[in-house]
């Protein structure tokens, strides 16, 4: 299945993300991002758009949309003194999906 604009679109409001964060993300160039917003996600990225995507989704649900700029971006302790979007490049979804789980937990969410 081919990534739509609308996927790519949707991650990148909702973490506030210009095409270069997005591309560092994902461990590519800028202009790929255009690329694919154009001819659709290659294969061998779709599992890691779809992954960024449903925590997209997460944090839209669960999350003030006007904060979540700022919380992606700021270290954090539980994260090793990393961002979420630091962290989403080096270790992928797993690690943010644990932190979440205990945020929320831990802020009565």
């Amino acid at each position: 299945m081919k990534g739509t604009v609308s996927e790519l679109q949707e991650i990148r409001d909702v973490f506030g993300l210009s095409r270069a964060e997005m591309a560092d993300l994902l461990g590519r160039r800028a202009q790929s991002i255009v690329e694919w917003e154009t001819r659709g996600v290659p294969r061998e990225k779709r599992a890691s758009v779809e992954r960024l995507l449903d925590l997209a989704q997460l944090f839209r649900r669960r999350v003030i949309a006007s904060r979540i700029p700022e919380i992606v971006r700021t270290p954090d302790a539980w994260l090793g003194n990393r961002t979420i979007l630091e962290t989403l490049r080096i270790d992928g979804v797993d690690p943010i999906y644990g932190y979440l789980g205990r945020l929320f937990h831990y802020g009565g969410v």
